[in-house]
């Protein structure tokens, strides 16, 4: 099942926006005939995400989406919403558009304040659950457990310790064969002790730079992605989670630049959140020490 490529850096993977933000690129055009990938990546994308992304749009109430030549006004929006990615100029005939996430999950039960203490016998806050609303699975091929976590609001969070990830998409396909592959088992723990996360992280997409817009226009054959920008901010705690995504791109006219005691999580871990209907998971992170921090609540 593991790539070749692993890491044990934190990362976060949230395709809902990319998606949506494409989307909006393809309606601001209008006349988009076809979009083309230059990539691999970009064709995998299209391929295996794009596709079953956009039938999910409709579920996710919590995605908004804007387009406009104006890139201060995209900025602004994306500021508006608790962002500080911005987007430069677009030049002649280009414009830019701007997808936001905000997930709020509060556990079923609430969790204590607890404390999370690693092999190395180093501690940092966290937080303890009961049993209660708390599921454990296994997958043969890791020693560890997976914990789903219950919900108020029907989506189920997903924790799992491992050592090492795929980063970019590829962490995709590795969730989703762990996800495809998880076996219930009966509780062997008195509950789970897992840490609190403070996490923002700003990233370049650069795979999904060059990513070309086809139209029937005579005057402008095709629009291309020059901008690739996402934000992506994880709060947890014993109250639940709160995640906020947005990804922002510009669109040049023409080619652009190339360019029995407590199950403890005490590693660096996955976590993934689903919910019942879509086709991908709304959040996936790799989450290590750097940003295991008490967020001081889910407000961002």
């Amino acid at each position: 099942m593991k790539p070749e490529k692993m890491t044990a850096k934190t990362q976060t993977l949230v395709v809902h926006p990319i998606s949506s933000a494409v989307r909006e690129a393809e309606l601001f055009l209008k006349r988009a005939e076809k979009i083309t990938a230059v990539n691999d990546t970009q064709k995998k994308f299209l391929d295996k995400i794009y596709t079953e992304c956009k039938k999910d749009a409709s579920r996710i109430k919590e995605i908004e989406s804007i387009a406009d030549i104006d890139n201060e006004k995209i900025n602004e929006w994306l500021r508006k919403r608790g962002f500080q990615i911005k987007l430069g100029p677009f030049g002649p005939g280009g414009f830019g558009v701007a997808s936001a996430l905000d997930i709020l999950g509060k556990w079923a039960v609430k969790g204590k304040k607890w404390s999370v203490k690693t092999e190395e016998g180093e501690y940092f806050p966290g937080v303890k659950m009961t049993n209660y609303g708390v599921k454990f699975y296994r997958v043969e091929e890791f020693p560890s457990l997976i914990i789903e976590i219950e919900t108020k609001e029907g989506d189920r969070v997903h924790l799992m310790m491992v050592d090492e990830v795929p980063s970019g998409l590829a962490l995709l396909d590795f969730v989703e064969q762990i996800h495809k592959e998880k076996k219930s088992i009966s509780p062997e723990h008195d509950g789970v002790v897992f840490p609190k996360i403070d996490l923002d992280e700003e990233t370049v997409l650069e795979w999904i730079i060059g990513l070309r817009f086809e139209t029937s226009k005579e005057e402008q054959p095709y629009y291309t992605i020059s901008q690739a920008l996402q934000q992506t901010k994880l709060k947890m705690n014993e109250i639940g989670f709160r995640v906020k995504s947005a990804v922002a791109l510009g669109v040049l006219a023409g080619a652009p630049p190339k360019r029995t005691e407590p199950y403890v999580i005490n590693k660096p871990f996955l976590m993934w959140i689903i919910r019942l209907g879509l086709s991908k998971p709304l959040f996936i992170g790799y989450l290590n020490k750097d940003v295991w921090k008490d967020p001081q609540g889910l407000d961002m």
